[in-house]
């Protein structure tokens, strides 16, 4: 990975740290595609706080147009 990509992906921890079991792991990039590992984990005193995966993908997109403009697009894998 790079810095761009980096920070992108602890900002995202950083939004996501009070859901239990979330899982968001570089997996690869290549060719402009960042393929992440990802699992929106549970938050029980805030079901509404845990973010889909079509959510979670356009918000990692929007913020890598502006850290990391060689990031094309993102693949989710998923984690369980």
């Amino acid at each position: 990975m790079d810095a761009g990509i980096d920070m992108v992906l602890d900002t995202v921890r950083t939004l996501t740290r009070d859901n239990d079991g979330v899982v968001i792991e570089p997996l690869d990039f290549e060719d402009g595609v960042l393929r992440i590992k990802y699992y929106e984990g549970e938050n029980e005193e805030c079901p509404e706080c845990v973010m889909p995966p079509d959510s979670f993908r356009e918000m990692v997109e929007r913020m890598c147009s502006v850290q990391a403009p060689h990031v094309a697009s993102v693949v989710l894998v998923p984690a369980r």
